[in-house]
């Protein structure tokens, strides 16, 4: 068995060593591709504040390899969703593809991307409402690829401790801060 196996490697490094012998000029291109991820999505912050009838904007940007394979020959979808408090489900707000976009539900008419560059997909939200208020998902896509990023939108209001003397809900919110400041 042991020269069966002998002969068998002689054999196979003597057909190599032939075979360099009468190769043809012609070169092997071999192309080695990273496992890391070619599209990443940031939040420049992870908790932006505002108060009711407001305006805020969601920070989300991303970054793409240009020299990934198939980089840039698909559209690049952003959609964002509200998520649930207990994070079990997700609430459909905006889907952009290219000049498509959509609203949903009690966001429609209050929502667009801010659009600074080609690689912003922050969302702005106008006229803030108690109900908008919670965690935001920014997910980008672009054919296989993927990537998330999550901002907390929180509210910024005056709590009273005391009742004014004119009676209760009287003050805005900028007369509430005064009111505490004093």
């Amino acid at each position: 068995m042991k020269s069966l196996l002998l002969l068998v490697l002689i054999s196979i490094c003597w057909a190599d060593h032939l075979s360099d012998n009468y190769t043809l000029d012609h070169d092997r291109a071999i192309h080695i591709q990273e496992n890391g991820p070619h599209l990443l999505v940031e939040a420049e912050q992870a908790k932006v504040f505002s108060h009711r009838g407001g305006n805020v904007t969601l920070p989300c940007k991303f970054y793409r390899d240009p020299t990934a394979f198939g980089s840039g020959i698909h559209k690049i979808r952003i959609k964002w969703t509200k998520l649930t408090s207990d994070y079990l489900k997700e609430v459909d707000v905006f889907v952009s593809m290219g000049y498509h976009k959509k609203t949903y539900g009690g966001y429609q008419g209050r929502v667009f991307l801010k659009g600074g560059s080609d690689s912003d997909a922050s969302l702005v939200i106008t006229d803030l409402t108690l109900e908008d208020y919670g965690r935001y998902k920014c997910e980008v896509i672009e054919g296989l690829e993927d990537d998330t990023a999550v901002v907390a939108l929180d509210l910024q209001g005056v709590v009273f401790p005391y009742f004014p003397r004119l009676g209760r809900y009287n003050l805005n919110f900028h007369e509430a801060q005064q009111a505490c400041l004093d």
